[in-house]
């Protein structure tokens, strides 16, 4: 398979990077206009991080791609195909799947879930695809307890989602499903289409493409694994709204953190860890393919040849649920068919964002990375890291790749909620 995306070839102004910051070494390339991201990304390396990269695709090219650092504090060197785990930026692939699905009239979004998982007692329950989608089925955590491995059993997550009755009446609330999300969504797809979802990814979007994304690394490629590190708190942090509730036994966000079945840091990068499909979580990666796979939305040929239409890019672009007191990020959030938009809440220390143009979409994946397009101010972007940083959605690493790009797309200042052009 190409290790390379097909959709977007180097631009032909793009420059060798070769930079060395904090002992960190950083290589790829950009276009001279897109200098600042470039700066911005070498400046991440003075604040903690330790290996990246970060791709943006515009007017049909890459214009930056850029890798650096180390697979692990001192150790290798962050190489050009290196991968790691990118955590909720999964989403972005289980999402295009499930809407791959819709076009082909596989799955209705506005059907009754119980016309495909009858077992499902939130489907019982009045839940819809749409629902499952928008993150407001009910289903943000299992009550039940978990055993030991549950994330990586599919069968044994099934069992409990139909036994669990919905925390709220479904479509009456929204709480974003950190996990759940995508064993709801990945069950679906093996029911209408009779593959797993990491497979179906494959064989419709990352074989065609040339993407090098995986939800369920295949074992030739565990040696290119960067290692996912965890973030240690400073005296200094703002206490996370997520974590103070996270106290309380019993709440969305202690089931959803500490329910897991053993899921910490040690399982995501072990073998089994990262060959398993947890289609919300352990989606493996960089940032090359990641921005390649958003960049279709941005040339209609390459859209079309995947199987999209506008139809598609309406349901992404188009908020379909929206709270300014999330029942699990309890914060703002906003969400399109399966796609984070702007999320800002910068007036809450307590609460983290993702600040994106107003018809931007993409995802960002717990400790600060991203993928998102924005067909209004032309790119996509992605940034894929091993360390981690604090909190659920992005940290000033992250926000300030994107700043800088929409900075260079002439887009002025945050308003209404997310990046406004001049």
């Amino acid at each position: 398979m190409a290790m390379s995306a097909k959709p977007a070839n180097p631009d032909p102004t793009a420059q060798a990077i070769n930079l060395s910051v904090n002992g960190a070494p950083i290589c790829g390339w950009a276009s001279p206009k897109w200098s600042r991201a470039v700066d911005a990304f070498a400046r991440n390396f003075e604040r903690g991080e330790v290996g990246a990269s970060f791709s943006v695709i515009a007017n049909g090219h890459s214009v930056v791609d850029l890798w650096g650092g180390h697979k692990v504090p001192g150790g290798e060197i962050w190489g050009r195909d290196t991968l790691a785990v990118f955590f909720s930026c999964s989403k972005i692939l289980t999402t295009l799947v499930v809407h791959h699905l819709i076009e082909s009239g596989s799955l209705d979004l506005d059907a009754p879930l119980i016309d495909y998982w009858s077992d499902l007692k939130a489907a019982q329950a009045g839940g819809t695809v749409r629902m499952a989608l928008c993150h407001s089925l009910g289903l943000p955590a299992i009550t039940h307890k978990l055993k030991e491995g549950a994330y990586n059993d599919h069968g044994y997550m099934v069992s409990k989602l139909e036994a669990q009755s919905p925390l709220w009446s479904p479509g009456t609330r929204v709480g974003y499903h950190p996990i759940t999300f995508g064993f709801i969504l990945g069950e679906l797809v093996k029911r209408v289409s009779g593959v797993t979802l990491g497979q179906y990814f494959h064989r419709h979007f990352a074989a065609p493409l040339g993407l090098d994304l995986y939800i369920g690394l295949p074992e030739q490629y565990f040696p290119r694994i960067a290692p996912s590190i965890g973030y240690r708190p400073s005296k200094t942090d703002a206490v996370k709204a997520v974590a103070r509730a996270s106290r309380d036994i019993g709440s969305i966000q202690n089931l959803w953190l500490f329910n897991s079945g053993e899921w910490r840091l040690g399982v995501v990068n072990s073998p089994e860890g990262l060959a398993s499909e947890i289609p919300a979580a352990n989606g493996v990666g960089n940032a090359r393919s990641l921005a390649a796979l958003l960049g279709i939305f941005l040339t209609p040929d390459v859209l079309s040849s995947v199987g999209f239409s506008s139809d598609t890019v309406a349901r992404l672009e188009t908020v379909c649920s929206a709270t300014q007191q999330d029942a699990t990020l309890l914060a703002n959030s906003c969400f399109s068919c399966g796609m984070m938009k702007s999320i800002d809440n910068r007036h809450c220390p307590s609460a983290d964002s993702f600040i994106i143009g107003r018809q931007a979409f993409g995802h960002v994946g717990m400790g600060g990375s991203f993928g998102m397009c924005d067909r209004e101010a032309g790119f996509a972007a992605a940034y894929v890291m091993n360390q981690q940083g604090h909190g659920i959605l992005l940290n000033e690493r992250g926000q300030s790749l994107l700043d800088s790009c929409y900075n260079i797309a002439n887009f002025n200042a945050v308003r209404e909620g997310g990046w406004q052009p001049h």
